[in-house]
Order: structure tokens, then C-alpha cells, then sequence
């Protein structure tokens, strides 16, 4: 019977469900969710986010919320909830959506629209109080139509699609002045340059609460072109970024309800007003990244509800002990202080331990003396503090440390401080970032750090730390990522237990003791700089698959170059230099097009270059030098068009100086061959490398002449005001960093010097030692920054052209052991930077121009003018008679005029002849006397020639047996 009843019930239940079911259904106004279908039709939904908008209930869709009494959709949230783009819609946004007239919340933030313009009809929405459309892929103007959204109390169209370009631009924000109850306004990184008008627009809004205009190219202004100020309800304003170049913005000290102020990196300069100190709503100050300068006035001390102040990076001055203890007196609230970057002066003695809720101090790189005060160890919420980089001394000891349970980074490089604790000392805390370098230790490799299981980074460099490194390295310092135990006295080996730290990026252990083979590498690492030690034996099996750059230099590594370095598909910068590797060099580099410096010099390598070296399409530097590779230069490598720097330098390579060096390598700036076995002429097409700087084709066989296209070294002509490339090399993710310089050999000053930080200033040619011929072209001179000019050892010859006196900035001048004759010239003088030159064994003549730098050398050293015998000079009076003429000068000058003086003195002579030949037939006396004549005269012939020959055997014993010319 009950069963019956039920059944009998149940048709009535479904009647209901699907009357309830309509009723919900209802709820969707059609025409709205036709609206939604469209918008789902023209936008892209690569991973489904829209997969729910079917059926007839709309209001229940993602993203949709309607008006539970209406019905009308009043809020569509559309924003991409993961970082990625890879989960943006993407595609355009319907028209339709303007027949949402009863939205009022409308957030699309996150989406990709590829640089679409904000839609116009968007200001059709007039209910819309809520409009997010940041970091969405808009770009173009801003439209002026969304002054029509008169509800609107909240705006973010930040970070347009173009920020680093200014296409995402406005003229005006006057459209502003149409919506009025506009609470909160985010237009960060926009350019709105050509808004003069931008401070007059946001005054007409007097309800606005939070501003950010973040990097948005604002020009500076004022209060000045305001009748009344209107923003009196502002509590958050964000203007970093933009390049005012002024002083403080005054205006901003008007506003009494402002909590937070972030004026960073604004180019401001001047002081900090005082009437700052009158905003004591104030939480959050930052002035940090600007050219401040003064003392910080003390009355930032009135401001007691203060939470951070960052004034780092400033030119700030002044004592900090007076404004510590200003502020000490009433910032009871203060959770930050960043005075770092700035030159601030005085002790930290009686004003630090005053801030118990202090979390975070940064006064690194000041000026800072005295020791560090104890009661920081009141300190016990405090989790960061730097004080690195100052003049502070003493001892840091456990004491100080003793509360610091909440501590995580400590930063104490570059002071005079000692860093003293018990070998069995357990600190409280436990660090991820710890630094105090160059800070004495006072014992080994510190054995407390076993318990800091959680920390990330260690810098340790140049604190005097000797012995071994322990065996637990690897195993209780899992999470480490950065270690720079670089500068120390570290001996024994690595530990082999090092592979197993599976997050270590970042390893420096150069310019210490260590020795043993180098164990495998974890294959996390990133950065490893072992330079400087006593390695030794093969390279390991395995340096990680990760790696980017390799540091060995300077080691006893023997074997060959492994060719698991081509396979490094992250690899840029591999340094082997300085060790006894041997065999040839791998031909595999086909995949490693991202190495931008190879450094294999000073070792045992023979063979070819590699054919596979034209892959490297990257390579900025290539050091080969002092090793034995052989064969002509092949063409692989003109595929290296980056090529900045390229010594291949005492090797025993032959052929050509290849002429595609000028048209394939045209970024030159340093080419070193010297000391190879390269012959032929010089290529004209070298003239092709207008920024080279350094050219070194010394000590081979080279002939022919000196090009005159050799002006076109437009480089030698022009100051560089950065170094060749620089190299700063860090490991992503953690705080691992170091520099390194490109370096280079250069003859100059009759010695061989290392250039590395100052390179890029050096200019300089050397083709000294070759078998070059002709005149010194007078187009030398256009290389007017030119430091050193070697051209010794060859067999110049004609006069030393007067354009080389405009190379002023000549440092070192070497002509010797040339043909050169002609006079010094006199404009010479004016090289006042030379202080090294050799003009010796020359046909020079004439006297050494007086008075000038050219006599100053010669007082220094007087063999800088040996083996000219026709060269006056006050220090070698014998070397010459001033009546006495160069006979290599009247070859060289013998022209027309001179021919007919002889055709006229060989009629003379005839004349003359016949008439002395009379007088020796037909008279007896005058033959006896021309006969003593004779005799006597050929006596002194025959001696003379004697002194010629010993002369010249000397000079060329000389020639032979001196240093340079080997």
C-alpha cells in the first residue's frame, strides 16, 4: 500500500525537479548568455578554461556570477590564474559584450591579446565598477571612451604589452575627470610623457585612494597650476620608476591621510624635506635607487607609525648615531632599515639593539667605524642584516649571535671584523644565506656550518681559511647552491662527495692549495671556477650536463681535451689555459653555438684547428697561443663573425695572413699572431677591421710593404669607454657572482705585458722581427691614439714620415734595426707622452732635436740612437761630424739638377786629368811627389777599409746575438 502510494508520488517529484531545474535555468537571461557564447566564439582556450560555458544556466558557468534577484550577469572573471601564458586566452574579445549593460565587475588580467588595443566600447559598460585588464597583452592608446565608466572605483590596465617601447602611450588623461568616484588607479608602465597634464587630471579625483604610476615617464611638476588640491583621501601612491630629475615632489607632503610613498629610482636629487617628518600616517617610505644627498633629517623620528624606511642608494651624509637615537625614540612600529649605498659616518654602539621589532638592517657599504655593539642581541625578531662593506672592527663573536634565533641572512664582508666562535659552537639559528668575506677567521673551514642544513649560500672568499676541506661537505649541506671558498689557504683534495650536492649551481675554489685529481661534478652545477690550484691528471668523467662556465686554468691538468664539453648544450665559457694538455683539440663542436669564449692557451696542443670551430658562431674570444698547432689558418674559422679578440700567437701555423680576417671577422679588436711561421705580404683587406685596436704580426716571414690603407684602423684613431668584453658571470637562482676580465699579451716597452682590466684602452701594432720593405707610410699618422708602435727588425727604409708626431698619445716608439736615413723630425718633439724608444742601427742623420722628449730618452738611455753614424747628438759627439754628410741621403736625393752638375764636373775632371798625367810624363820632381802622395793615401785607404770590416762584423754579431731579435 505505502508502495504504492510512493510510486504513485513519483511522477509529481519529477514534475518538480525539472520545474525547479527550469526555474534555476531562468535565472540566465538569454540574450546575456547569447552574449557569452559569442565571447567564447572569438577567444582562444588553449587549456580549456571555458570548457563549462554550455547549457542554458549561465550564472553557474566559470568565471560568471549574476544578480540573485535579476538574474543579469553582473561579474565576469576571466583572469588567467597560472603564471604561464601558456594558459592565457588569447584571440579578441566580442563586441557583443557590450549588451552586458548590467555588468559591473569585469577582470581579464593575465590573458594574452598580442598587442590589441583596449576596446573602445568597453566605456559602453556603464555599471562597471571594477575593471582589471593588467599584464594582458594590451597595447596602443589608451582609449578616452573608459572616462565614460562614471561608477568605476577601480582601474588596472598596468603593464601594457610593450613596456620597454613607447607605443602603449596616452596624450591626455582628462578622460579621467569623468569618473570621479575612482578609488583605485594602476596605469604602471604606460607612457604617459606626453600627459603634461597628469597631476591637474588626478586631482579631479577626489575619492582616490591608491595610485600607481610605476616607470610611466611622468615629467616633474607641482602644486603651482592647482587652485585647490583635491587628493586629500590618498593613502598609497607609487611613482617609482619615472625619471623626474628634480628634488623632492613638495606636493607630496601636503597629503596628511598618505600611509605609503614609493618614489624609487626617480633621478631625485637635493635633499630629503624635513616636512616629511610631518606625515605621521606614514607606514612605508621608499626613496631608495635616487641621488639624494645631505644628512637624513632627524625628523623622521615624529613618524611612529613607520614600518620601513629604504633610503639605500643614495649620496646621503652624516652621522648615524644622532638620527639612530632620534629614531630610536619613537619608532616603536619600525620592521625595516635600508640606509645601504650612501656615506653615512659613526658607530652602531647605543641606538641598534633600541628596535625589538626590527626584522631586516641593510647599512652596507658605508662608512661606518667601531665595533659591533652586544646588544644586538636584543634583536630576537631580526631574520636579515647586512652590514658589509664598511670600516666596522672588533670581534663578532657568539655573544652577539646569542638570541638570534629568527636570523637567516648574515652579511658581514669587507670589514675589519674577526669572526670568532667555539670550534664545537652551536648557533641558534638557521641561515640560507651567509657572507663574510674578506672578514679574518679564526679557524678552519668553520665546523658550526654542519648544522645549517637549510642554507643556500656561502661566501667564505679571502678570509684566510687554511687546511682541508671536511668530508661532510657534501653530505650536510644538501640545499647548498652557491660556495665561494676562493682566495684562501685551502690544501689536500676535493672531496669526491661533492657530486652528491644536487642543487649546487655555483662552486669557486680558485687561487688556493688544493691538488689530487678533480672528482666528478654534481650535474646541477652551473658555475665552477678551480683555477689557481695544483690539480692535476686527466679531467674528471663528468662536470655535470648543466654546466655554463669552466674555470681550470692555471692547474697541472695533463691528457686531452674531452670531448663531452661539445655536448654541453648550456656551455659559454671554457678556461684550460695554463696546463700541460696535450693531443689535439676535439672536432665535435657542431652543437655549441652558445660559447662565447674558449681559452686552451699555454698547453701542449698540436694538430689543425677543427673544422667543426665554425659552428661556434658566438665566439667573442678565442685564446690558442703558446702551443704547438700547425697548418694555414682554416676557413672555419671566418664563420666566427663575433669574434672580438682572436690570439693564436707563438704557434707554429704557416701560409698567408688569410684575407677573409678583414671581410669575415669585422668585429676585431684584437688579431695576435706573432710568432708563427706566417708568410707573404700583409692583406690590404686587414683595413677592413675598423675596430681593431691591437694588431700583433711580430716574429714571423712576413715581406712586401706596409699597406697604406693601414688609416682605416678607425679603431686605433677613437676612445672605447668599455672594456672588451666584459664578463660577468653568475649562477641563476642563487647569489653566486664573479668577474672576469679578457686579458691579452702585448710587446711594449721592450718587455711582454699582461693587459686584462685596462685592454680596452690599449692601442697598439707590432710587426717588428719580418722582412718588410719600403717607407713607413705617412698614413701611420692617422692613428692618433696609437700608445705602441714597433716596427724593428725589418728592412724599412727611406725617411721617418713627419705625420708620425700627431700620434700624441705614443707611449712607446721602436724604428730600430731598419734602412731609416733622413733627418729626426723636428716635430717629434711634441710626443711628450714616449718614454720608451729605439731609433738605433739606422742610416739616420742630422742632429737629434733638442730640447724635447727625443733628448730626456736619450739621457736614460744613450743606445737608443747606437749604429747611426751620420746622427749628431750631445751624448755620442763622436758618433758624427756636423760638416759630415749621410752618402745614403745623397743617393736617395740624386735628381735632375744634380746629373748636370756632374755632367759638367766629369768635363772638369777630364780637363783636370790630362793635365796632371802632363806633368807626371814631363816632369820628374812632381812624378816622385805624386808617387809619396799615392802611396800614402792608398796606406790610409787600406786601413780604413780594415776598420769598415771589423765595424760591420761586429755590428752584425750584434745583430745576431742580441735577445730581442731571437
Amino acid at each position: 500500500m505505502k508502495i504504492t502510494m510512493h510510486l504513485s508520488l513519483l511522477p509529481l517529484l519529477l514534475l518538480l525537479l525539472v520545474a525547479a531545474e527550469t526555474a534555476t535555468a531562468s535565472r540566465c537571461i538569454g540574450k546575456e548568455r547569447n552574449v557569452l557564447f559569442d565571447l567564447k566564439a572569438t577567444l582562444k582556450d588553449p587549456h580549456g578554461l571555458l570548457s563549462s560555458w554550455r547549457g542554458l544556466n549561465c550564472c553557474s558557468w566559470y568565471g560568471v556570477a549574476c544578480n540573485n534577484k535579476t538574474g543579469h550577469i553582473i561579474k565576469l572573471d576571466l583572469h588567467n590564474r597560472n603564471i604561464s601564458k601558456e594558459y592565457a586566452l588569447t584571440g579578441d574579445i566580442s563586441p557583443s559584450l557590450v549588451h552586458l549593460t548590467h555588468l559591473e565587475y569585469l577582470d581579464l588580467h593575465g590573458n594574452d591579446f598580442a598587442g590589441a588595443s583596449i576596446p573602445q566600447f568597453i566605456g559602453s559598460l556603464k555599471n562597471l565598477r571594477h575593471l582589471d585588464l593588467s599584464i594582458a597583452g594590451f597595447g596602443g592608446k589608451i582609449p578616452p571612451q573608459l572616462g565614460n565608466l562614471s561608477k568605476l572605483n577601480y582601474l588596472d590596465i598596468s603593464f601594457p604589452v610593450d613596456i620597454f617601447h613607447s607605443s602603449s602611450s596616452v596624450d591626455s588623461l582628462r578622460w579621467l575627470s569623468g569618473i570621479p568616484s575612482l578609488a583605485y588607479l594602476d596605469m604602471s608602465w604606460w607612457n604617459i610623457f606626453g600627459a603634461l597634464d597628469w597631476l591637474e587630471s588626478l586631482n579631479m579625483l577626489p575619492s582616490l585612494q591608491e595610485l600607481h604610476l610605476q616607470s610611466t615617464k611622468l615629467r616633474p611638476t607641482d602644486l603651482n597650476s592647482l587652485s585647490l588640491f583635491n587628493l586629500t583621501a590618498l593613502d598609497k601612491i607609487d611613482l617609482s620608476g619615472n625619471e623626474f630629475n628634480s628634488t623632492f615632489p613638495y606636493w607630496l607632503t601636503s597629503i596628511q591621510t598618505v600611509s605609503e610613498i614609493n618614489l624609487a629610482y626617480c633621478g631625485l636629487h637635493g635633499s630629503i624635506p624635513k616636512a616629511v617628518g610631518n606625515l605621521t600616517a606614514l607606514t612605508d617610505l621608499h626613496l631608495y635607487k635616487n641621488s639624494l644627498e645631505g644628512a637624513i633629517p632627524e625628523s623622521l623620528g615624529q613618524l611612529c607609525n613607520l614600518r620601513i624606511l629604504s633610503l639605500s642608494d643614495n649620496n646621503l651624509v652624516g652621522d648615524i648615531d644622532d638620527l639612530g637615537k632620534a629614531m630610536a625614540g619613537r619608532m616603536k612600529k619600525l620592521i625595516m632599515i635600508d640606509f645601504g649605498n650612501n656615506n653615512l659616518s659613526g658607530s652602531l654602539s647605543g641606538w641598534l639593539g633600541s628596535f625589538s621589532t626590527l626584522l631586516s638592517i641593510d647599512l652596507s657599504h658605508n662608512s661606518l667605524t667601531g665595533p659591533v655593539p652586544f646588544n644586538i642581541s636584543q634583536l630576537a625578531r631580526l631574520n636579515e642584516m647586512d652590514i658589509s662593506h664598511n670600516f666596522l672592527q672588533g670581534i663578532l663573536s657568539e655573544e652577539h649571535l646569542a638570541n638570534l634565533s629568527e636570523l637567516s641572512s648574515l652579511v658581514v664582508s669587507s670589514n675589519s671584523l674577526r669572526i670568532s666562535v667555539g670550534v664545537n659552537w652551536v648557533p641558534p639559528f638557521q641561515l640560507y644565506e651567509l657572507k663574510l668575506y674578506s672578514c679574518p677567521l679564526d679557524s678552519q673551514f668553520p665546523r658550526w656550518l654542519r648544522t645549517q642544513t637549510r642554507v643556500e649560500t656561502i661566501d667564505l672568499h679571502s678570509t684566510g681559511t687554511i687546511g682541508t676541506l671536511p668530508d661532510w661537505l657534501g653530505t650536510s649541506l644538501m640545499s647548498l647552491s652557491s660556495l665561494d671558498l676562493s682566495n684562501n689557504l685551502l690544501t689536500g683534495k676535493l672531496p669526491a662527495s661533492v657530486v652528491h650536492m644536487k642543487s649546487l649551481r655555483f662552486l669557486r675554489l680558485d687561487s688556493n692549495q688544493l691538488e689530487g685529481r678533480i672528482p666528478d661534478m654534481p650535474r646541477s652545477i652551473d658555475v665552477l671556477d678551480l683555477s689557481n690550484n695544483s690539480f692535476s691528471g686527466p679531467l674528471p668523467h663528468s662536470l655535470g650536463n648543466s654546466l655554463r662556465f669552466a674555470f681550470l686554468s692555471n692547474n697541472h691538468l695533463n691528457g686531452s681535451v674531452p670531448s663531452y664539453f661539445c655536448d654541453m648544450a648550456w656551455l659559454e665559457v671554457i678556461y684550460l689555459s695554463y696546463n700541460s694538455l696535450s693531443g689535439k683539440l676535439p672536432n665535435c663542436w657542431k652543437q655549441s653555438s652558445r660559447i662565447v669564449r674558449l681559452d686552451f692557451s699555454n698547453n701542449n696542443l698540436e694538430g689543425e684547428i677543427p673544422s667543426s670551430f665554425s659552428a661556434l658562431t658566438s665566439l667573442l674570444s678565442l685564446h690558442l697561443n703558446k702551443n704547438r698547432l700547425s697548418g694555414v689558418l682554416p676557413t672555419s674559422l671566418s664563420s666566427c663573425n663575433q669574434l672580438r679578440l682572436l690570439d693564436l700567437g707563438e704557434n707554429l701555423f704557416k701560409g698567408s695572413i688569410p684575407a677573409w680576417i678583414g671581410s669575415n671577422l669585422k668585429l676585431l679588436e684584437m688579431l695576435r699572431l706573432r710568432s708563427n711561421q706566417f708568410s707573404g705580404n700583409i692583406p690590404v683587406g686587414l683595413s677592413q677591421l675598423q675596430e681593431l685596436q691591437v694588431l700583433d704580426l711580430a716574429e714571423n716571414k712576413l715581406s712586401g710593404t706596409l699597406p697604406r690603407s693601414i688609416r682605416n684602423f678607425t679603431g686605433m684613431a677613437s676612445k672605447k669607454s668599455e672594456p672588451i668584453i666584459p664578463l660577468m658571470v653568475f649562477a641563476f637562482g642563487s647569489y653566486g657572482v664573479a668577474y672576469y676580465n679578457e686579458s691579452l699579451y702585448i710587446a711594449t716597452k721592450g718587455e711582454e705585458r699582461i693587459y686584462s682590466r685596462i685592454l680596452y684602452l690599449m692601442k697598439s701594432i707590432d710587426l717588428s722581427d719580418n722582412e718588410l720593405t719600403g717607407e713607413i707610410p705617412v698614413e701611420i699618422g692617422a692613428l692618433l691614439l696609437l700608445k705602441n708602435l714597433n716596427l724593428s727588425r725589418n728592412r724599412l727604409s727611406g725617411h721617418i714620415p713627419e705625420t708620425v708626431s700627431r700620434m700624441g698619445s705614443l707611449e712607446s716608439l721602436d724604428l730600430s734595426w731598419n734602412q731609416l736615413s733622413g733627418v729626426i723630425p723636428q716635430s717629434m718633439a711634441s710626443l711628450h707622452l714616449l718614454s720608451h724608444l729605439n731609433m738605433s742601427y739606422n742610416n739616420l742623420s742630422g742632429k737629434v732635436p733638442p730640447g724635447s722628449q727625443l733628448q730626456t730618452l736619450g739621457d736614460q738611455d744613450p743606445y737608443i740612437y747606437a749604429g747611426n753614424n751620420y746622427l749628431c747628438s750631445p751624448l755620442v759627439p763622436e758618433s758624427c761630424s756636423e760638416q759630415q754628410g749621410n752618402p745614403v741621403d745623397h743617393e736617395e736625393h740624386t735628381d735632375g739638377h744634380d746629373i748636370v752638375l756632374y755632367a759638367f764636373s766629369g768635363v772638369g775632371f777630364g780637363i783636370g786629368l790630362a793635365a796632371v798625367w802632363w806633368l807626371l810624363i814631363f816632369s820628374k820632381a812632381v812624378s816622385l811627389g805624386y808617387s809619396r802622395i799615392v802611396d800614402s793615401t792608398c796606406e790610409k785607404i787600406c786601413d780604413w777599409t780594415i776598420l769598415l770590416k771589423i765595424k760591420a762584423d761586429l755590428k752584425f754579431m750584434g745583430r745576431n746575438q742580441n735577445p730581442e731579435r731571437r
